[in-house]
């Protein structure tokens, strides 16, 4: 009879305290991992509260020589999705947090989207700049489009539950995309110089969009030797080039030594920073102000 009272008394309490881990675990949001953070942005855009997204690529790092920690892969393995540019470091993380955890779904935001190929874009040592071409584009508001509806449903097979809202967001994340295009194409229309100096060739997509021609200042992955360095410079007066830009990821001395050489403004822009509308801007006005002598 005392143990009936007993567990009378101790099973509402445990039901009780079941019920709250219960709903604690219900509570959580299914966390996203991306690669790099405009895709975090994006990402945001779309599934807005619902989702805890997560970026594997840290603030200035080199997304060509980056290692994932072990805390990372970890912490991807407990993830409900990866969604993938074709990023070079990405096969290998994915497979290494599949093992830990088979139903990790992955999915490329770059699916159906042909990549640029070829020698300009196939520098790193030993393997191309991404997987099956140029993964940089995120720098193509058109592409950024496509990457916004490959989310849409890649994350609507991850998380059925989260489909009507992720549609319902998708309009609105698209129409902000296009603004940006707007304010880019407004401030590139009317552009005297058409050529643009960059270190990294991450901008051909952003370039082909807009009508610009590139002159890339790295050379196979590397540093550009001095031959290179001087064809640029040569090209670059021709074209009356007057701005040179360089990439907080990589080393800007050589982008340094090519605008004094010219006479030209050094700009340092970001093609990782997380908020993208705000990078489309600052890339607009950086061109137009470099239009200007």
């Amino acid at each position: 009879m005392n143990n009936y009272r007993f567990f009378a008394r101790v099973l509402p309490l445990l039901a009780s305290l079941f019920a709250m881990s219960q709903k604690t675990v219900a509570g959580e949001k299914p966390v996203v991992f991306v690669s790099v953070p405009p895709q975090a942005w994006l990402v945001k855009r779309l599934a807005g509260e619902a989702v805890e997204v997560q970026t594997l690529l840290p603030p200035g790092a080199n997304p060509h020589t980056f290692e994932p920690t072990a805390k990372q892969v970890k912490k991807l393995a407990e993830a409900s999705a990866y969604l993938t540019l074709g990023m070079p470091f990405e096969m290998a993380i994915a497979k290494r947090a599949g093992s830990l955890n088979p139903s990790l779904k992955v999915a490329g935001m770059d699916q159906g989207i042909v990549k640029i190929t070829g020698e300009a874009h196939d520098h790193e040592e030993g393997h191309a700049c991404g997987v099956g071409g140029d993964p940089h584009i995120w720098l193509s508001p058109r592409l950024m489009c496509a990457m916004a509806s490959n989310t849409v449903a890649a994350l609507s097979q991850a998380l059925p539950q989260q489909r009507a809202g992720l549609a319902e967001h998708l309009p609105a994340a698209v129409a902000e995309i296009q603004a940006a295009d707007a304010v880019v194409r407004n401030k590139t229309g009317t552009l005297r110089v058409k050529t643009w100096v960059v270190y990294h060739p991450s901008w051909s997509y952003f370039a082909a969009d807009y009508g610009l021609s590139l002159l890339v200042i790295e050379q196979d992955g590397k540093p550009p030797a001095a031959r290179h360095l001087a064809e640029v410079i040569g090209l670059a007066k021709a074209a009356g080039v007057n701005m040179v830009c360089a990439e907080p990821q990589y080393d800007k001395r050589p982008a340094q030594t090519l605008a004094q050489q010219l006479g030209a403004r050094l700009e340092l822009i970001d093609p990782l920073q997380e908020d993208w509308p705000a990078l489309m801007r600052d890339v607009a006005e950086k061109l137009a102000g470099g239009d200007v002598r």
